[in-house]
């Protein structure tokens, strides 16, 4: 393993973090029009909880995008104002990541039987699972900016998954829901990849990357594993103490 040197001032491709997090808001700004953005302004079928959602899912989105701009210009007391601000920002986003769960699942009973809603829940929990990981671990490591850096692209690869399914399944749905749901899947799995093989090309300290592929990995195999009794107890669980 690599000693860390992230402590040391080490020099950040702002330029790619800020390129990758443009095309991450553009891709969320696709999906969601499909979905949510073309229905403005009645919004029919709508509740004021998805109103909520989105309104704090679009401010993280902002974040990702600026906050990377801020370092590159030197704003670093923009940075770390932004910083502190997703203290309040981030909590209620896994609230409001909750409540829409619930509302999903509550909604979901009336068309498919407990055991298939849930099943399908598996990608919801996971996707809040690993929201509070990487940043709980990126505020951890707030003033280790190597590691903060990869936890914070941690989250920004999560929130590719839910666009990405929206995509394809307003313009191709010929896929099929099944297929769709996997490739969402693989393809956050395979970026996740992708940086840890970069980091341990170039020698760098691969473990952060490591974290966060092992959570997407983890994902994939939760979601295969959404029959299980294991995944169905917790399911139960779920639903009798917390919906």
């Amino acid at each position: 393993m690599l000693p860390d040197k992230t402590n040391e001032p080490a020099p950040i491709n702002t330029k790619a973090i800020i390129t990758s997090m443009i095309l991450m808001f553009i891709i969320v700004h696709v999906g969601f029009h499909a979905t949510y953005i073309k229905h403005f302004p009645e919004f029919k079928g709508f509740a004021w909880l998805h109103h909520i959602h989105g309104a704090l899912m679009g401010a993280w989105v902002l974040l990702l995008v600026i906050q990377p701009i801020l370092i590159h210009k030197q704003k670093f007391a923009a940075h770390r104002f932004l910083g502190k601000l997703s203290y309040i920002i981030a909590p209620l986003i896994i609230i409001s990541m909750f409540f829409v769960a619930r509302e999903n699942y509550q909604t979901g009973v009336l068309k498919k039987t407990a055991v298939e809603v849930m099943a399908v829940q598996s990608i919801t929990w996971m996707q809040l699972f690993m929201f509070v990981l990487f940043y709980s671990l990126a505020i951890y490591f707030r003033k280790y900016s190597y590691k903060h850096m990869r936890f914070i692209i941690g989250i920004a690869i999560v929130m590719l998954g839910p666009p990405i399914n929206r995509i394809l399944f307003s313009y191709f749905p010929e896929i099929g829901i099944a297929n769709i749901l996997l490739i969402a899947l693989y393809l956050k799995t395979a970026v996740a990849a992708a940086l840890f093989l970069s980091d341990i090309i170039k020698k760098k300290n691969w473990v952060p990357y490591l974290i966060v592929l092992s959570a997407f990995v983890l994902a994939d195999i939760v979601y295969y594993a959404r029959h299980s009794v294991a995944w169905q107890t917790f399911g139960r669980f779920v639903v009798n103490n917390l919906y």
